[in-house]
């Protein structure tokens, strides 16, 4: 299957392969595509990118060349967010390594924010702290491979790194950000004892136009997925195959909200080979946090023009339906491989089963109904993973595609 190259929003970089996972569970479970590559330099399509330094238990300057070496195949946008997970109990190198994905990328600013409270890690003036104890007075102190030698965070992280380290509490660091002017690196320790510290450290820090370097555990990478849910508008690709007048009046009702555009695919440009600039269409409408409603029926007329193009072409009614069918399943496919909307509305059979093959599923697992006659569900296996409702084509009255769109806005 080909897929389209694109450069993640976000790269996380962790120094162990659970840690990893941890970083990026939760992201992806916002609809965001999160691979972790285990070789560089990386080729997908994924949304974050999270890459593993299995650097932990390595000595403070073999971790710091791994470090160097992995930024600079996986990092190459300054628009891309950086964030560095390191371990909520500070296990491993991680002064060491925040030097040098600062050294390496020209990050002038680091903000240290290792608590995870749902874990009951939490940081209080500075000091790592499990469950109200210090981590040096816990199992961490003593840990095998990588103990813990201090509870002071910035003791720990000036330990293994000559750039200048500051504690300040969630309303000093508010204060100082809104202030900030780069003067040399700098690294601060920012106090955190609920999400909602997290989160106001990822709104802060996402406000930036020059974005800090972010380092800390799962907890800010969860701070950081409840951002892009907050911020990214749920959409929907629907796929309307069908020709029936009641299709055509739900594409007019529904395209009166103004978050939905339709995009009319002309069955010439279909049979004559030309229709790639619909691709790069649908994309950037779903892009843009818009709807995308795309069908082949324009008007009233449409319909009856088929015995023509028919004749034209010299094709059966189901030839012709078959190609395009093929076509819309195949364009669905690019579509989704480059972009990840909220939703898949397939109306009309034969577009939904093009659709489903194209996409590679086994299945279809029914979960409910929305608007009384559009089964919902997800696809056994395939490319797609997401939710997707299927209706006939004459089923439902003119409101019924507004409700779907109103589903998945609220749901």
């Amino acid at each position: 299957m080909d897929t389209k190259l694109t450069t993640p929003q976000i790269v996380v970089v962790a120094d162990d392969f659970t840690g990893g996972n941890d970083a990026g569970v939760s992201l992806a479970c916002t609809g965001l595509r999160v691979d972790v590559a285990f070789e560089l330099p990386y080729h997908g399509n994924a949304d974050v990118l999270v890459v593993n330094s299995d650097s932990r238990a390595l000595s403070a300057r073999h971790a710091a060349s791994r470090i160097e070496a992995l930024v600079h195949d996986c990092y190459s946008n300054p628009h891309q967010l950086l964030l560095k997970k390191i371990d909520s109990t500070l296990r491993g190198n991680p002064g060491a390594e925040l030097e040098a994905m600062m050294r390496s990328t020209g990050k002038q600013l680091a903000i240290v924010a290792p608590a995870f409270p749902d874990a009951g890690r939490t940081t209080v003036q500075g000091q790592c702290l499990i469950n109200g104890v210090p981590v040096t007075e816990t199992e961490f102190a003593s840990d095998p491979k990588t103990p813990v030698i201090s509870a002071d965070i910035g003791l720990l992280l000036q330990a293994q790194t000559t750039i200048p380290c500051q504690s300040m509490s969630l309303s000093q660091f508010s204060h100082r950000l809104n202030q900030y002017a780069s003067d040399g690196p700098e690294i601060w320790v920012v106090d955190a004892q609920t999400d909602g510290c997290l989160d106001t450290i990822a709104t802060l820090a996402l406000a930036q136009k020059e974005r800090p370097l972010l380092v800390g555990s799962a907890g800010i990478c969860q701070a950081l997925a409840r951002q892009h849910v907050n911020t990214s508008p749920r959409c929907l690709l629907a796929m309307v195959g069908s020709m029936s007048e009641v299709a055509q009046r739900q594409i007019a009702t529904v395209c009166r909200n103004a978050r939905a555009e339709s995009l009319v695919i002309d069955i010439e440009n279909v049979l004559c080979g030309s229709p790639t600039h619909y691709l790069q269409q649908i994309i950037n409408i779903l892009s843009s946090g818009r709807h995308c409603i795309v069908h082949t029926c324009p008007d009233h007329e449409a319909r009856h023009r088929i015995p023509e193009l028919c004749a034209r072409w010299q094709l059966t009614r189901p030839q012709l339906g078959e190609k395009v069918c093929h076509f819309l399943g195949t364009l669905t496919r690019q579509v989704l491989e480059a972009v990840t909307p909220d939703a898949l509305y397939l109306s009309g059979g034969d577009v939904a089963s093009a659709v489903a093959g194209a996409l590679g599923a086994r299945g279809f697992r029914i979960t409910g109904c929305v608007a009384q006659c559009v089964p919902y569900g997800r696809f056994a296996g395939g490319l797609w993973q997401r939710p997707v409702m299927t209706k006939a084509g004459g089923f439902g009255d003119e409101a019924t595609l507004l409700q779907v769109l109103n589903f998945i806005e609220e749901r």
